[in-house]
């Protein structure tokens, strides 16, 4: 797959930004609107499979390896379990938000404790899962094997 026409491109190029930061907004005021984590990844790995799409499998191989995705990917899931321990290292229960984090001014975005970390992480974790399997889908298409 070597990618699309220049229209693609060049649209592509025009909505990859813009649905990048859409992304990350969901994620981190995900505890004060709808969205979150799982929401913001999804937009995430939409943009990433966007230019996987357009600019071609090659063109992501050259900037970021396979590996270095499922790595991220593992990194996002083990930070998950950490914030989720922290309430159990502080004598609180497991996923324990109160007396752990600073809470700041209701309403704002560094307002709810560990939660925008957890959206964080779960945003990495499920943008990274959704691009790896889009690759391997990809790879499997197109003949060649891993």
């Amino acid at each position: 797959m070597e990618g699309m026409t220049v229209i693609v491109k060049t649209v592509t190029r025009i909505l990859a930004p813009v649905m990048f930061l859409v992304g990350i907004y969901v994620t981190l005021h995900g505890h004060l609107t709808p969205g979150g984590g799982f929401q913001g990844g999804v937009m995430l790995a939409g943009t990433f499979v966007m230019l996987l799409l357009a600019f071609g499998v090659a063109s992501l191989e050259k900037k970021v390896s396979f590996r270095v995705g499922e790595t991220v990917k593992g990194i996002g899931a083990a930070m998950i379990a950490f914030t989720a321990v922290v309430g159990l290292i502080f004598g609180f229960w497991f996923f324990k938000n109160i007396g752990v984090y600073w809470y700041g001014i209701p309403g704002e975005v560094f307002s709810a404790g560990s939660l925008p970390l957890y959206n964080i992480w779960e945003a990495a974790h499920v943008a990274l899962a959704f691009l790896v399997a889009f690759y391997c889908f990809t790879k499997k298409e197109s003949g060649d094997k891993k």
